[in-house]
């Protein structure tokens, strides 16, 4: 088996929550692939457009109420995860606020992109209580 020292320093909870998390996102972006929410990339692959899902259903995300729903956009508005840029040649993390274009239901699905893609592109070593709190959000 290959050591992992970085993900195996997580609680075992955490490493399921990350697990899951990626799992879930992974079948939601072929979910939307699928069923009309697809979209050109710049080499003619298909990737998931979210914006247009978020657009034609936005009215139905802000009426969500569920108790597992309610807090996520609080938590995830108020500290949004930082996200890579990159300044002549130099890979620095920055604040990455709601953008003054985006309506919130947008912000709050292009946050939880950016968690996902910190996580999943590996440039994210903060400290564990912090990619814990994203990921529980």
């Amino acid at each position: 088996m290959i050591d992992f020292p970085y993900v195996e320093s997580f609680e075992a909870e955490d490493r399921e929550r990350f697990f899951r998390f990626l799992v879930l996102f992974a079948r939601w972006e072929s979910a939307l692939k699928h069923h009309g929410f697809a979209r050109r990339g710049c080499y003619g692959q298909a990737e998931p457009d979210w914006n247009r899902f978020v657009d034609q259903h936005e009215m139905a995300i802000e009426a969500l109420k569920t108790p597992e729903f309610a807090s996520a956009p609080t938590t995830l508005e108020r500290q949004p995860p930082k996200r890579e840029e990159c300044t002549n040649g130099s890979v620095e993390w920055r604040d990455n606020p709601r953008r003054p274009t985006e309506t919130k239901a947008r912000s709050l699905f292009r946050i939880v992109r950016d968690v996902r893609n910190n996580l999943f592109h590996g440039g994210k070593f903060l400290g564990q209580e912090e990619t814990a709190r994203e990921i529980e959000s």
